[in-house]
């Protein structure tokens, strides 16, 4: 099936896709599923069973590569047991 939406729903769809880490297909699919599943009862198949494992690869490596690979890595001591459990020493 194909769609001609306005060009400002579809940069909104681009941008939502985006933020979501998916392709606009993807996202789409994703809202259309997740409706259906608000509307008819309890949810079908999740995103990653809708795929092959081709597509869901290429949908992970995307989502993946839309993160800031500049984001600093956490210190030993940030991550260490007793920072985030100091009263269980």
């Amino acid at each position: 099936m194909s769609m001609i939406l306005p060009p400002d729903l579809e940069s909104r769809i681009r941008e939502e896709a985006r933020r979501a880490g998916l392709s606009p297909e993807a996202w789409l699919r994703h809202q259309v599923i997740g409706q259906e599943s608000k509307d008819y009862g309890p949810p079908t198949l999740s995103l990653q069973d809708q795929l092959t494992p081709e597509e869901w690869a290429t949908e992970f490596h995307t989502w993946a590569e839309s993160h800031d690979r500049n984001t600093p890595l956490l210190s030993d001591e940030a991550i260490a047991r007793e920072t985030i459990y100091p009263d269980r020493l």
